[in-house]
């Protein structure tokens, strides 16, 4: 029996040689060396390394096969160690960003204290100066930051903003309120005139005014007036000494619209503000001013230049980096607290002789990197299964690498297997040839990548020494796999089905509990360091490749036997060898599978956000050209209405109310009143819901005992307002009649979206909804009491306006402005565009699909490589019965077919369906925004390209070999005495 196994084994390795000559074939002639192999075969040692020319031949033969499979080394040992670095990189950049155009729109971090009257007497007779007390409290106030926030911050600023005072100015009355600061221009910042100075305690104050307050209050250089403070016991002097020229770009004039633009009132004085010296806070004191509110204003120094922008992005980066921020600030605001009033040494808090309050403080930095932290969670995991892909193709062509070296190799191997060398020795043979060419691969990847950080940056080697030994381990394992013991006959066919039975069951397994897992616990912080999230796109792309290989061999063999039928034998053969080498071709096809199905989930997923974040800009916009938000008079409204190219505006407005059934006398709390100007809103956007929806109510009517009755429509997702019914309202003698439900359509409306903010919860998701007119609402108003809350409104401005003319008509708006705040779409899309997030998901998928594709055309010539040899002898034979050149190359180009049709099915199934499989741990509203998750946008005209990219990468492999086989002379493929 043993001897029947052997001639098996050395007929499979092809004629075998004995005597003298097998040993010389063996081992180069080498004496004893046959004599040594048994040897150390009978003692159970590893097989001797080859020496002299055999050894040098060896190394030739292997070199083609260990480049490769070095390549492929550094390449995953480079991309395991400088994803994670360059991932937290990018997310610290998009961070700094965010950061640095909050801080331009809002102050993040201030402080505020208020400050009485004096306690020792006024300044110069007992008592101390203010500015010299706001310099020791401004010291105390912002002082105390960790080392996690050393050189983070700029100088702080500080302003005292003297409460509003009556001006009797030429153009009529103005409440002129009085602004102190350290971030003041100088003369350079004055039209005319030149910046106020510190006056003595009987001398006029002195102010500087805007050129636009000055237009509208009509002052001149050096006109006194009289300023009448409404708390204060004595008038105060006041003299004009200069005239500003506002900078929008600059932050003194966006946090102080009022210092820009007076505030035209429809009832009451103009109001405006003035810029003083610090002298002139004592001199307000001294004249009965009974407090003074100072405050200061903190900012991270991020983004002024790109040294900065880096340092702040490397100190930001990672989970670990923004915790240590939030633990930081969360540190610095408890010090700042106590650090107040700790160095006057006085039991009360006194500031010199000014009794001051304790701070009250503000941070919206926290709050920012918590919802930066949320939204890179989703692209971290977004990201991570384009970098999953990449390194399961590469170590699919490891493997398929590794198969042509054991190939190359097989006979050889046979040989000394049955001259008695064990299996695991040749092994482990072959695990130490390999070894120095992984470890200077591994280390070339290593520094490569170190190389790509930025800041010298040291990241850890155990990602790259894992992928690296997973790659190194796959040669010895196929040696083994190779050259092994195998039961004959049969029963050894019969065991390899049920193993491959149980493997395929094994994946489908893992793929199905993978899913569920991730669906049921979602991601586990960061998705890019989640075991789960990497694996699972792989064992989903091995479940598509298993059913692909069960399933289209036997639709082949059909096919087949009709081409049988016909004349030609070209049909029957390509498709009977494709349906053959199905199974063998498993690994090429899950490559294949894995690079689309990553693309075209990338695509899907980029696409997605993109338009999610198109869908969330509209919603913030109200699907206007621009949106006033929080205007306290119509000042800004009627300006931005006249502005050139502006169409029509639209007015919305939120109230909530309390609901009480007039049937029933059963209530309901905080119902949202929607109100639109349907008429104009239809003008605007003909294509509106809330619009056709509201042209369908009636005008208001009195029942009768006189009350107001608002016709609404009742909708959302807690429609507890039933139709026909009555309401009563909070309002006085103001009902509601239920005439109608309001659709889907109509309350996911865009025009209600300012009303909402842009991470609000949608209408009627929490709470009752009801929609009117805004006709009826303002009849409503006129009802009810004047104390009543008039909850919130916008305008939506509609046309073809320039940003620069929106900006130019309302320059005083802007966040916590009583003009309010103007959001313009055209700006809004531009800075999604430079979005760090999006561009980083967008950086990370395609360097990652091309990577994928560069892998993908190397495996898929290595497996061509593998099956060149038959695919030879088989050409060879045809053409000596007579088959064409283009005979053979279309033979070729057939026998693939199926297999690039089938691979590319599988990658848009893969790809396509793994958004949808993940469920719940794919959260692309937090990309998005929005009041609801986008809706699935896969991008067409990418998935065609990529699947055409890859049955290009198909034909181009088979070209590439049919050049290949086609230089190799026809005798040479064929066997003497071979049946076929």
């Amino acid at each position: 029996m043993r001897g029947w196994r052997r001639w098996r084994t050395e007929r499979a390795a092809g004629p075998v040689r004995t005597g003298k000559a097998a040993d010389a074939a063996a081992t180069d002639g080498r004496p004893g060396a046959a004599r040594a192999d048994r040897q150390d075969a009978a003692a159970g040692r590893t097989p001797r390394p080859a020496r002299g020319p055999r050894a040098w031949r060896e190394a030739r033969a292997d070199l083609p096969a260990f480049a490769c499979l070095g390549v492929l080394v550094a390449v995953l040992a480079a991309v395991a160690t400088a994803a994670p670095p360059l991932l937290d990189r990018a997310a610290g950049r998009a961070l700094v960003d965010r950061i640095a155009a909050a801080q331009d729109e809002r102050p993040l971090l201030t402080r505020t204290v208020t400050f009485a009257q004096p306690v020792t007497g006024p300044a110069g007779e007992g008592g101390t100066r203010l500015a010299d007390d706001l310099e020791q409290a401004g010291v105390d106030v912002t002082t105390g930051s960790p080392d996690a926030l050393d050189g983070l911050f700029g100088e702080p600023a500080h302003q005292a903003l003297v409460p509003a005072a009556t001006l009797d100015a030429p153009r009529g009355t103005a409440a002129l309120s009085l602004l102190h600061t350290t971030e003041a221009p100088g003369p350079a910042g004055y039209a005319a005139g030149r910046p106020p100075r510190d006056t003595g305690p009987g001398g006029p104050v002195e102010i500087a005014v805007s050129t636009r307050t000055r237009d509208a209050l009509g002052l001149r250089l050096g006109q006194e007036l009289t300023l009448t403070p409404r708390v204060a016991r004595l008038d105060t002097p006041v003299v004009v000494t200069g005239f500003l020229r506002p900078d929008p770009a600059a932050r003194l004039w966006r946090g102080n619209p009022l210092l820009a633009e007076p505030l035209p009132a429809d009832r009451g004085p103009v109001e405006a503000r003035a810029l003083i010296a610090p002298g002139a806070l004592d001199v307000l004191l001294d004249r009965g001013l009974p407090q003074l509110t100072v405050e200061w204003r903190l900012r991270l120094e991020v983004a002024e230049a790109d040294e900065e922008r880096d340092e702040a992005a490397a100190r930001f980066a990672g989970d670990d980096g923004r915790a240590a921020l939030i633990r930081a600030l969360a540190a610095y605001d408890r010090a700042s607290a106590d650090n107040f009033c700790a160095t006057t040494g006085s039991p009360l808090c006194v500031y010199g002789s000014h009794p001051a309050e304790r701070p009250t403080r503000t941070d919206e930095v926290q709050p920012l990197v918590r919802d930066f932290d949320a939204e890179w969670d989703q692209a971290a995991t977004v990201v991570s299964f384009a970098l999953a892909s990449v390194v399961g193709v590469g170590l699919a062509a490891a493997l398929v690498t590794s198969r042509l070296a054991v190939r190359r190799r097989l006979g050889e191997h046979r040989l000394r297997r049955a001259r008695g060398a064990s299996a695991a020795g040749l092994a482990f043979s072959r695990a130490a040839q390999y070894a120095p060419v992984a470890g200077a691969a591994l280390a070339a990847g290593y520094a490569g990548a170190r190389l790509a950080l930025p800041g010298g940056a040291a990241p850890p080697v155990w990602p790259a020494a894992a992928v690296a030994v997973a790659a190194w381990l796959a040669l010895p394992a196929l040696t083994w796999a190779a050259v092994r013991d195998r039961r004959p006959g049969p029963r050894r066919r019969r065991g390899s089905a049920g193993r491959r039975l149980t493997a395929e069951a094994a994946v489908l397994l893992l793929a199905g509990a993978g899913v569920w897992a991730l669906r049921v616990r979602g991601t586990a912080g960061s998705g890019a360091s989640d075991p789960l999230v990497a694996a699972v796109p792989l064992l989903c792309g091995l479940a598509v490749v298993v059913l692909l290989i069960r399933a289209y061999p036997p639709p082949l063999r059909l096919l087949a036997r009709l081409a049988a039928r016909r004349r030609g034998p070209l049909g029957l053969l390509a498709l009977s060898r494709a349906a053959r080498d199905a199974p063998a071709a498993v690994l090429a096809l899950l490559v294949l599978v894995a690079t689309l199905g990553a693309a075209v989930f990338g695509g899907l997923v980029t696409g997605t956000v993109e338009e999610g974040r198109r869908d969330a800009l509209e919603w913030r916009t109200g699907g206007a050209a621009a949106v006033l938000t929080d205007a306290a008079g119509p000042a800004a409204d009627e300006a931005l209405r006249r502005t050139p190219g502006v169409a029509e505006a639209v007015r919305v407005r939120l109230v909530r109310t309390d609901l009480t059934s007039a049937a029933t006398g059963l209530g309901q709390r905080g119902a949202d009143v929607l109100a639109v100007d349907g008429a104009a809103l239809r003008r605007a956007d003909p294509g509106s819901a809330a619009a056709a929806a509201v042209a369908g109510l009636g005008a208001p009517r009195r029942d009768g005992a006189g009350r107001l009755v608002l016709p609404v429509l009742a909708g959302g997702e807690r429609g507890e307002a039933r139709t026909g019914e009555t309401y009563e309202t909070e309002w006085p003698g103001v009902r509601v009649r239920v005439a109608g439900r309001l659709g889907e359509d109509a309350v996911r409306d865009a025009a209600f979206g300012p009303l909402y903010g842009p991470r609000g919860e949608a209408p009627g998701a929490d709470r009752p909804l009801l929609l009117a007119d805004t006709a009826a609402l303002a009849a409503a108003d006129r009802e009810r009491a004047a104390d009543t809350p008039r909850g919130t409104a916008a305008v939506l401005y509609y046309g073809t306006a320039t940003p620069a003319a929106l900006r130019a008509a309302a320059p005083g708006t802007g966040y916590g402005s009583p003009y309010g705040e103007l959001l313009i779409a055209a700006e809004e899309r531009a800075a999604d565009r430079d979005d760090g997030v999006l561009g980083a998901i967008r950086g990370a998928h395609a360097l990652c699909a091309a990577l994928a594709a560069a892998l993908a055309l190397l495996t898929l010539l290595v497996e061509l490589l593998l099956s060149a040899p038959e695919r030879a002898r088989t050409t060879a034979c045809l053409r000596l019965l007579g088959l064409g050149r283009r005979g053979a190359t279309a033979l070729g180009v057939l026998q693939l077919a199926p297999f690039a049709l089938a691979a590319a099915a599988g990658g848009l199934a893969l790809g396509l369906a793994l958004p949808a499989a993940l469920g719940p741990a794919l959260d692309l509203q937090a990309l998005t925004g929005g009041p609801t998750a986008p809706a699935r946008h896969p991008d067409h005209l990418l998935t065609a390209a990529l699947t055409v990219g890859l049955l290009a990468l198909v034909a181009a492999a088979a070209a590439a070999d049919a050049v290949t086989t086609r230089r190799t002379r026809r005798l040479a493929a064929l066997r003497l005495g071979e049946d076929r």
